[in-house]
């Protein structure tokens, strides 16, 4: 979650990430979720998606976008101290620019 003090006006402090998941857009992409502590409920409630990552096993998704944009979610389960407050950033860009923005991450 981005800090209150360095927060800008325009971003949703309590959604917004400082590294969002980048996706491109018309295509399939298959999600892989897991877990090593607690059950978490990773939940993007605008692309119809929640999934329980549980500890000691592998759940898939499967994710689809038809336009760019971002999509905002939560962990919407109780697993622990405040992770009420764990945000998910997903930004949907084209496939051309996710290759260029491929080529320049860092991971």
């Amino acid at each position: 979650m981005i800090p209150e003090a360095s927060a800008d006006l325009e971003e949703f402090r309590t959604l917004d990430v400082d590294n969002r998941a980048v996706l491109p857009y018309t295509t399939t992409v298959r999600l892989l979720v897991r877990s090593q502590d607690v059950l978490h409920s990773w939940a993007l409630p605008a692309l119809g998606v929640k999934v329980d990552a549980s500890p000691g096993r592998l759940n898939q998704i499967k994710l689809y976008s038809h336009r760019p944009g971002v999509y905002f979610g939560q962990c919407s389960e109780i697993c622990g101290a405040n992770h009420r407050f764990m945000p998910i950033c997903v930004e949907f860009i084209s496939p051309l620019d996710f290759l260029n923005w491929a080529q320049r991450a860092e991971f």
